[in-house]
């Protein structure tokens, strides 16, 4: 299985990301399945209004970073906010900027903390 997550950043606030807390699993990043024919890019952007009703613009790709995935930076121009908010997706049960890894992570430190560190610009650009 092929699967995409999100890393959604504020255009506006270093160090923020957003993360979905999912009703079984807990908190994770915005992502899923990618259908067939699917850029990894398309699936992130549609996972990601899909989960949080935001819209974005993906920066970047990268296929090493999760094993069986891709990991896509996606900018956001909302503002950042202490308030979560609801998804229309029943499996979410909100959502929220994150700091740091909430407590009930789907994701281990390790693998956030990887995302977190990587160098961009050494992954595919999708900028222009």
């Amino acid at each position: 299985m092929v699967f995409v997550v999100a890393w959604t950043y504020s255009a506006e606030e270093d160090g923020c990301w957003i993360m979905v807390k999912n009703r079984s699993r807990g908190w994770e990043l915005p992502g899923g399945r990618l259908n067939k024919g699917e850029a990894p890019e398309e699936a992130a952007l549609r996972e990601l209004f899909e989960e949080t009703g935001v819209l974005g613009t993906a920066k970047a790709i990268e296929g090493d970073l999760l094993p069986g995935g891709y990991v896509v930076l996606v900018e956001i121009e909302i503002p950042v906010s202490p308030e979560p908010w609801g998804s229309l997706d029943d499996a979410i049960e909100e959502v929220g900027w994150c700091l740091q890894l909430p407590e009930n992570s789907a994701w281990g430190d390790e693998e956030i903390e990887r995302i977190i560190n990587h160098d961009w610009s050494t992954s595919i650009s999708l900028e222009s």
